[in-house]
């Protein structure tokens, strides 16, 4: 077996697959999430055999994609963005209270 080389993808056969529970594990989650996850199409995943399975490549996609990073400055941090009303906001009506469908009861 060679070591995959920058225009050589490693064979499948070469690539360990983790099973839901044992990826959850490694990623300190719920092995549902995973599947809940993967069955909506999140994260990438394989099926084998009708069962979800993840290779190292796969965990480290669904790392990336759910990082957060910070912004720039600690100053836009502190502040919220600014609410800015234009004139259809304007136009709305406000919200009123509609009458209780049943009277309450006397306690």
């Amino acid at each position: 077996m060679t070591a995959p080389g920058p225009d050589r993808r490693p064979a499948a056969s070469e690539l360990p697959l983790y099973t839901a529970e044992e990826a959850a594990t490694l990623l300190r989650c719920k092995a549902s999430w995973l599947k809940e996850q993967a069955r909506l199409r999140r994260i990438p995943f394989t099926m084998v055999a009708g069962a979800y399975r993840f290779t190292r490549a796969h965990l480290i996609q669904i790392v990336e994609s759910n990082e957060h990073r910070i912004a720039g400055s600690e100053s836009e941090l502190a502040l919220p963005p600014e609410r800015v009303i234009t004139k259809s906001q304007d136009a709305i009506a406000p919200l009123t209270a509609h009458p209780p469908r049943r009277p309450r009861r006397p306690t």
